[in-house]
């Protein structure tokens, strides 16, 4: 499939008014948590019918994925050893299946338009996927705004979660389960950047408040205030039937009620929304397997994988002799053509295009990293580009083409909403596009009758 941004294709003076509105408007930051000097001032836009092939596409990539994973192992503690992943998951239950529906139940997979055609790039499963309740807003914000009507805000992602929690675990008999939604402490991620405790009680309130009109009984506290252990997990009086966990429990600094969370969910006294497992589906050393596996699929998957997955291959310890010196004379022949990033990394740390060293440089680091990390090598993409209105923190504005990544929010392999990420108007060039590297974030609107 093909997928292009239909804003020029709109009326003139509509986008105009958007963009005019956009540009008065104040209090709307994406995300919620340090969002950096610039933001978009119009979301991007896709026909409705566009959005969820792209969504169905999206959802087959990580059902490849998790086939290859499974292929290598039966449970996520086998994964994590074939995966030779120095992460230290506190959460994780090694005996959980992989054939486990909770597993993919919430991604965020990354893709680069080249040419118009979606190639993903990365997968991002997992627990610790931010942005929902600022995306859900600036998509209601930009379709109000928008003066004829016919744009509309896609699926929510907030609502879309809090169904998929509420369909996570059944409530007592003639009951409504209880949900705990959690703050905690923690080294980095999102906790991390907001001002403390009662900045993240906000940017989770309205998760809480979907879970309640998703027909849950909801508490709100702190990790510091649960108790149990193998026989469950209480806080106060009340007993909790799953945890709405945004985080990974390596971040979590408070590791005495990390312990007393890790006892009742390896015992099964609770279960988390998302298990710590899906982090291990994530990593990028899955899309080498995938194309390690092209002869091991049916016919309509090996396209798939062909024609959205970049051809992806890893080096790192344990590696066959064979096939390492296969892969460094490959990486040798078409530097320039490639990149290379961290299997387990995340932010853009560790990326290295090779069109921006030496061969010298290039074959050094190779071979320096892959003997300490698993890392992955990947085709090359020039993306598409969008010309983006921005204004800044002061209130400047200004105009930019620049390359964006796009990301539907997968819920139950279903598309709900989507995170865009644009360069920022002073990005260097071939810089990765990410939020913690400067990247814009952004959303999508949807043209019903393109």
């Amino acid at each position: 499939m093909t997928l292009y941004d239909l804003w020029d294709r709109l009326p003139r003076q509509a986008r105009a008014e958007l963009l005019s509105r956009s540009a008065g408007a104040r209090g709307w930051w994406v995300p919620d948590a340090l969002p950096g000097r610039w933001e978009a001032l119009r979301p991007l836009v896709f026909s409705a019918p566009d959005y969820h092939r792209f969504g169905e596409l999206a959802a087959g990539v990580l059902r490849c994925a998790l086939l290859a994973c499974r292929r290598r192992a039966g449970t996520a503690g086998e994964l994590y050893r074939a995966l030779d992943d120095h992460r230290e998951p506190r959460l994780l239950d090694p005996a959980q299946p992989l054939s486990d529906p909770a597993l993919p139940r919430l991604a965020r997979p990354d893709a680069l338009l080249a040419g118009g055609r979606p190639w993903f790039v990365e997968l991002n499963v997992g627990p610790n996927i931010y942005g929902v309740p600022g995306l859900d807003r600036r998509a209601a914000a930009f379709a109000r705004y928008w003066p004829d009507g016919t744009l509309v805000a896609p699926p929510s992602t907030l609502r879309a979660r809090a169904a998929a929690l509420a369909r996570a675990v059944p409530g007592p008999a003639g009951g409504r389960a209880r949900v705990l939604v959690p703050t905690w402490r923690a080294a980095s991620g999102i906790a991390a950047k907001l001002d403390g405790v009662r900045a993240l009680r906000r940017y989770l309130r309205p998760a809480a408040q979907a879970a309640a009109a998703a027909g849950l009984e909801v508490t709100v506290a702190d990790l510091s205030e649960v108790r149990g252990g193998a026989d469950g997990l209480w806080v106060g009086e009340e007993r909790v039937d799953v945890v709405f966990n945004q985080f990974l429990g390596a971040v979590v600094t408070d590791t005495a009620a990390l312990g007393v969370l890790r006892e009742a969910v390896l015992a099964g006294g609770v279960r988390l929304f998302v298990p710590e497992a899906s982090c291990l589906l994530g990593a990028k050393r899955v899309l080498a397997w995938m194309h390690e596996d092209l002869d091991r699929y049916p016919p309509a998957d090996r396209e798939l994988i062909e024609g959205h997955v970049p051809w992806t291959a890893w080096l790192g310890p344990g590696q066959c002799a064979a096939r390492r010196r296969l892969i460094l004379a490959r990486a040798a022949r078409e530097r320039t053509g490639l990149v290379v990033k961290p299997s387990c990394g995340h932010g853009g740390t560790g990326f290295v295009s090779g069109a921006e060293v030496t061969e010298r440089e290039w074959l050094d680091l190779l071979a320096r990293r892959s003997g300490e990390e698993t890392l992955v090598l990947q085709r090359r993409l020039v993306p598409d580009t969008a010309r983006m209105r921005f204004r800044s923190l002061d209130g400047a504005c200004g105009t930019a083409r620049v390359p964006f990544v796009l990301s539907p929010f997968l819920l139950n392999g279903r598309p709900a909403g989507a995170h865009v990420r644009h360069a920022s108007p002073d990005s260097p060039a071939g810089a990765p596009v990410n939020t913690a590297a400067g990247a814009v974030s952004n959303t999508v609107l949807l043209l019903p009758d393109p």
